[in-house]
């Protein structure tokens, strides 16, 4: 295969390219530029969510009045997070399996997911262990008046550590409740290469690389059907977030990649057609966050461990229609939508992770410090005026002194993939893979996958 794509190659060099067809699987997408905006933008989302939701003493968010409804939307976010890890994590074993290229290295894959959210995620849980004690409580806040709960167990605090503490609960992950959304992307990257391996021998017969696409589609949406239907009559958070159940969120990226090889070529050679596609994709994400809203709507649950039936289908088109308009404006411009692609936004979503991981507690340190009986819009103004600057702040240190270090040892665990095709627009190396010096193999016709991309917040 690798001989084929060479000569492939070879031929495109020296024929002219603007009187061939494209390929299927040409001109795919190597860094999306867009990512780093879209994670930015999730990242707020949930943190001004998290803000609304603790400076409020109800259940229902019965002190925002007619806002209730909007500040209740902002989960939403999450519902991107888990999309854009969909479509980074799964997309090179979704390649390799349609192009019938190398598969990725799992053993590699492993070390790369552990880098990413292992270092940075066990420096912050033992300082908010710390912090809070094994009540998870350091002073009354208006959704625990009386400032006290009871002590967790030894394996309660343990579970933090080892991605399990949706099933185990206790007080001690009061602070850092968020990372039940970890706990997913554990088991999402450990369960990952096993369901590929699957694909690859039950879809290993068919022949033809756009049959495998239509295939790996088929299989791929019927699973996120599968884990939508499973959801109805479980109101238990554990089973709602478990791998089977939260699965759908997934889903829109991972098809995302699975439909990229099939609509790149066309796209790439046909740019207006692509702006306007990208244009009714971001109508469909207001249509999917009006729908989600408004059918069996109850504002105190999240679109994505609380979301069933219909509602849990609209979380996931809302997602998957956002990724796809950045993915499809991309592939016919060969670039970002300026809103998602300058400094200030990229420099918080290089840092969405730390920002996710901490916010929550720096959250109730404000409440703290104010006091929990200081009123709904003070606590609201107080944690954003004082709350978001700590919390970039403590960010950019995790970013420059824990993860930034680890990250750089990574190592290349997805391989190569073809160039743009014939009548494709030229494709700068931002667009397509990192400067590197290991980017792409000389002569050889092949653009190496870079580096994985930042698939958590």
């Amino acid at each position: 295969m690798w001989q084929a794509c060479e000569r492939m190659a070879d031929d495109t060099a020296t024929d002219d390219r603007a009187g061939q067809q494209p390929a299927l699987g040409d001109g795919l997408i190597g860094v999306l530029l867009g990512g780093d905006g879209l994670r930015a933008i999730a990242a707020l989302m949930i943190f001004f969510g998290h803000v609304f939701v603790n400076a409020d003493p109800g259940q229902a968010f019965e002190n925002y009045g007619w806002a209730k409804e909007l500040v209740g939307r902002l989960d939403l976010g999450l519902g991107l997070f888990f999309a854009l890890s969909g479509y980074f994590i799964a997309r090179p074993f979704v390649r390799s399996y349609i192009l019938d290229t190398k598969r990725p290295s799992v053993r590699r894959f492993g070390r790369n997911r552990a880098l990413r959210i292992v270092p940075a995620f066990y420096v912050v849980a033992a300082i908010v262990v710390l912090r809070f004690g094994l009540d998870g409580a350091i002073s009354p806040t208006p959704d625990n008046p009386s400032g006290s709960a009871p002590r967790s167990e030894w394996w309660q605090v343990l579970s933090i550590f080892t991605f399990t503490q949706s099933y185990t609960g206790g007080s001690v992950t009061l602070p850092y409740g968020q990372a039940w959304s970890l706990n997913a992307e554990a088991a999402f990257y450990l369960l990952l290469p096993v369901a590929a391996l699957v694909g690859y021998r039950l879809g290993g017969r068919i022949a033809a690389p756009r049959a495998r696409a239509y295939a790996a589609l088929a299989a791929i949406g019927g699973a996120g059907l599968v884990s939508i239907y499973l959801r109805q009559g479980s109101d238990d958070f554990a089973v709602l977030t478990s791998p089977p159940f939260i699965l759908y969120a997934f889903v829109p990226g991972i098809m995302l990649a699975a439909a990229e090889p099939l609509v790149a070529p066309r796209l790439r050679a046909n740019p207006k057609e692509a702006k306007r596609l990208a244009y009714a994709l971001a109508a469909v994400t207001g249509l999917a966050w009006a729908l989600y809203a408004n059918w069996d709507y109850a504002v105190e649950t999240t679109a994505l461990h609380g979301a069933l039936g219909r509602r849990a289908l609209m979380a996931a088109v809302c997602a998957g229609a956002a990724l796809a308009a950045v993915l499809v404006w991309q592939l016919g411009t060969d670039r970002a939508p300026r809103w998602l692609d300058n400094r200030p936004i990229k420099y918080l979503g290089a840092r969405s992770y730390a920002i996710y991981l901490i916010h929550v507690w720096i959250l109730f340190e404000v409440v703290n410090l104010v006091g929990a009986d200081a009123g709904t819009t003070t606590l609201v103004i107080a944690m954003i005026t004082i709350g978001l600057p700590a919390i970039v702040g403590l960010s950019a240190l995790s970013w420059r002194f824990v993860e930034q270090p680890f990250l750089d040892r990574r190592v290349r665990w997805a391989f190569g993939e073809r160039r743009p095709g014939p009548g494709a627009p030229a494709v700068t190396a931002s667009a397509t893979a990192p400067a590197a010096p290991d980017a792409t193999a000389a002569g050889s016709g092949i653009v190496r996958e870079a580096p994985p991309e930042r698939a958590l917040p």
